[in-house]
């Protein structure tokens, strides 16, 4: 069979021939794979630096996807083996069947931006309706399905960021009330989210980009008496790893710095979700209420796809 075949870690994946896999025991099953993403975890474990290391080498990419199963029903699943080739075995307990109008792409590609924005909003942020949401770069993918899970939570009004003015502009069609742009001077960034704050008091903020970007924020809600209690949820660090940051903030704010991110909660968090809570939002999304920006790539050009910007999606045919 062709797969999208990593022969050492540090190098690109490449399209090639590959053994077949087959099933070890009962719950398992072979299928067909349709479609399956590019993950950033993915990227980082061909790259071999990520904690969690491959089997053995050479081996086929693709953490989860979604596949055919021999009765041509569609289904999202984890991938037991690489899900970006003609054939691939999944755990059963991971299927989930997809509803019609939903198609291969935004199937694939829905899970995981989901786990750092919905699973962030309803874990760590414990949103509800009413809300106000802030999300700190939600030009990208997931921070853009954070600003729309917000919305569809009930959120009263959801505040976005970014530099992309392009992206900007979508985000307001898709659910941000107001966005703010961070190509501009951090004073003039600052008065923007104070002003953001006194009209509108967001008690969830979702950040994607740490770093000084962070710093910005905090120095704004500095300038700013809270009435309600804030929570900072740090999702992403795409500005930075670090910040310079007084501990006199959160001694005179009812402010809750909180991480959310896979070792920030029990397994048992991610089961749940993607058992009872993702299936309703690949309802929500079949109906045409979601946008995503990602590109679709066959997998025979997946060394392309893996090395270009953006989120992309490898298909199968």
């Amino acid at each position: 069979m062709k797969a999208a075949v990593l022969k050492q870690y540090g190098t690109l994946p490449i399209y090639t021939d590959f053994a077949e896999p087959e099933a070890a025991n009962e719950s398992q099953i072979l299928v067909s794979p349709k479609a399956s993403s590019i993950k950033q975890l993915d990227i980082s474990r061909a790259a071999g630096k990520h904690y969690t290391k491959f089997k053995a080498m050479p081996a086929v990419m693709g953490m989860d996807g979604v596949a055919e199963l021999a009765d041509g029903t569609r289904v999202f699943a984890s991938a037991v083996t690489g899900m970006m080739a003609e054939k691939a075995v999944i755990d059963k307990k991971s299927i989930l069947k997809l509803p019609d109008g939903l198609s291969n792409v935004m199937a694939a590609a829905l899970p995981n931006v989901l786990l750092g924005s919905d699973v962030a909003l309803r874990t760590k942020g414990e949103i509800k309706a009413g809300d106000v949401v802030f999300v700190s770069g939600a030009t990208g993918a997931t921070g853009m399905m954070a600003v729309q899970m917000a919305k569809f939570h009930g959120a009263a009004k959801v505040i976005a960021t970014g530099r992309n003015a392009k992206t900007l502009a979508v985000l307001k069609k898709v659910g941000a009330d107001q966005t703010i742009s961070l190509d501009q001077t951090d004073d003039a960034i600052i008065a923007e989210i104070a002003a953001a704050y006194r009209t509108a008091p967001f008690n969830i903020i979702i950040d994607y980009l740490w770093g000084h970007s962070a710093e910005v924020i905090f120095a704004a809600l500095e300038k700013v008496k809270f009435n309600k209690q804030l929570k900072y949820v740090t999702v992403g660090e795409m500005a930075g790893s670090a910040v310079s940051l007084s501990s006199q903030i959160f001694r005179s704010h009812d402010l809750q710095l909180i991480g959310s991110g896979y070792g920030s909660f029990p397994a048992s968090v991610v089961e749940n979700y993607m058992k009872n809570s993702l299936p309703e939002i690949f309802k929500y999304a079949a109906a045409g209420n979601i946008y995503m920006n990602w590109q679709a790539s066959p997998l025979s050009e997946v060394k392309k796809a893996w090395a270009a910007p953006g989120r992309t999606v490898i298909t199968i045919n």
